[in-house]
């Protein structure tokens, strides 16, 4: 448990901690999820993994094996903090596993139009 000197000192930081304030700087946070995670442009490419038109059936199914994958790592470490009664922690991994859902989905329907 966190005493009230911690606590308060937590409050303060906080405090400063607001993220962007300029429109270049949430132009630039924006752009987060194309320099890291699973959006990320892939090596010697300007493009993120989801705007190549060129991706094979294969590829697409392999993106698929490692979202899927990302996925139940997610779901894990998520029952175990719910276990440990961490709220905030699981809610920050709920949000991280929505994303992921999102990209399985993206990733899905491109296979189904790669198939046609």
């Amino acid at each position: 448990m966190a005493t009230r000197k911690q606590i308060a000192a937590n409050r303060r930081n906080a405090a400063q901690s607001t993220g962007p304030r300029t429109q270049e700087g949430k132009e630039r946070s924006r752009m987060n999820a194309l320099r890291h995670g699973l959006a990320a442009k892939q090596a010697g490419s300007d493009e993120t993994w989801d705007q190549r038109s060129s991706a094979t059936p294969a590829d697409i199914f392999a993106r698929i094996v490692q979202i899927e994958n990302e996925r139940l790592k997610l779901a894990s470490s998520t029952e175990e903090l719910l276990t440990a009664q961490l709220p905030q922690l699981v809610l920050e991994k709920l949000e991280r596993l929505s994303a992921v859902d999102r990209y399985l989905q993206r990733a899905l329907s491109m296979l189904t139009k790669a198939a046609e």
